[in-house]
């Protein structure tokens, strides 16, 4: 099979890593193929040394199924230190009509100031929320004709550590890949799912990953809001050890059993009808998971968002997670805007197929910043070839 007729995906997790590779022609896919591992992607502490040899053996084992080489990857990560920038840019005119000229010229000047004002840090995704022309909202670039006199854009970026990228380059180059696209893991996967929800209006997808949890808002298609915190599921099973005085293998089967108990979650009490697990890792577990939800979802931004009841759900998904999909979950009072809470189950397939048509499908609010032939294609007609 020719190497350049497929798309091969890499979900790099702090706990695991999942391969997918795609027939371009017939978006297929060919492999799945996934291996435990642990790794650290913060930065005082980077340490992918094991992964290594699992990406080595995971690549080895697709070359020998698709008997070719693999040199070309799309990575999917999520790092405890990514975060999201909001930015509105204006430009004023006479009464001009409008021209793609100035979006470029726009666009040109905010990735400049984002670069000055964070050097050490790497844009992985530019999506665009709006364009208003004086009074007039639109969530795509207008096809019409427009006289205005100040056009906004607002923008929002998602970074992380430029070192981090520099050293996931030469960990990847060690195995003799080259990273084509960089993803942010959890608002990719976030986007393919949030087309699953379209009977509700607003949905918040609570991504609980091993080392951290991210949240993403959406109204209808449109993502709204994004953020990493590095609280997850290693942290509720560091507590159990700590407290319970036991090693760390015996506390992560310890949280996993919740999964299968009828445990439920709330603020005033903690109902327990068949579980042997002590009442203090209930507690931490509780703890924690209460923490991560209140970080998320304790913003001012909500408050306003939420303010027209309208449908909106609650979407739980990632490794940490698991441990709350059999049972309840009761939140405060001021978190009751929710009418219904979901927890999606997730698999090595799922991710990478939602890599996979992130990657494939046209994206009106995505701008894209790594094009794959930067000799051959500028950053303008990269973006105008998405938003065209």
């Amino acid at each position: 099979m020719n190497e350049k007729s497929l798309n091969v995906f890499v979900d790099f997790g702090s706990s695991k890593i999942r391969l997918g590779i795609y027939d371009k022609e017939t978006s297929k896919n060919i492999i799945i193929l996934e291996k435990d591992c642990i790794s650290n992607f913060s930065l005082n502490n980077f340490d992918i040394k094991n992964s290594n040899e699992i990406i080595k053996d995971l690549i080895k084992s697709a070359e020998k199924k698709i008997n070719n080489h693999i040199k070309n990857i799309n990575l999917m990560i999520d790092t405890p230190d990514m975060f999201s920038i909001d930015i509105s840019i204006k430009k004023n005119s006479d009464g001009k009509q409008y021209s793609k000229n100035d979006i470029k010229s726009l666009l040109n000047e905010v990735k400049g100031l984002v670069q000055k004002n964070y050097l050490n840090k790497k844009i992985i995704h530019v999506i665009v929320k709006k364009f208003i022309f004086d009074d007039e909202e639109f969530f795509e670039i207008p096809n019409k004709k427009i006289d205005y006199n100040i056009l906004i854009i607002e923008l929002k970026f998602i970074c992380f550590a430029d070192q981090i990228w520099k050293s996931l380059q030469d960990s990847f180059k060690s195995n003799y890949l080259n990273i084509d696209n960089l993803y942010c893991s959890s608002y990719v996967r976030s986007s393919s799912y949030n087309s699953l929800f379209n009977d509700f209006n607003k949905k918040v997808i609570l991504d609980i990953g091993y080392g951290k949890s991210s949240i993403t808002v959406f109204q209808d298609n449109r993502i709204l809001y994004f953020n990493i915190l590095p609280v997850g599921g290693r942290h509720i099973t560091n507590d159990i050890s700590i407290l319970l005085k036991i090693n760390q293998d015996d506390a992560e089967n310890l949280k996993k059993s919740l999964n299968q108990s009828e445990t439920t979650f709330e603020n005033k009490i903690e109902k327990n009808n068949q579980t042997e697990l002590p009442d203090l890792s209930r507690q931490v577990i509780f703890a924690r998971v209460d923490e991560i939800i209140k970080l998320n979802l304790a913003d001012e931004y909500f408050n306003a968002f939420f303010q027209n009841k309208d449908s909106c759900i609650l979407i739980f998904i990632g490794e940490g997670s698991k441990i709350l999909n059999k049972n309840s979950i009761y939140l405060e009072e001021k978190f009751d805007f929710f009418s219904e809470i979901s927890f999606f189950e997730e698999n090595t397939t799922i991710i990478c197929d939602s890599g996979f048509n992130f990657n494939q499908l046209s994206k009106s609010q995505e701008v894209n910043f790594l094009p794959k032939k930067p000799k051959n294609k500028g950053f303008f007609e990269k973006f105008f070839h998405f938003f065209n």
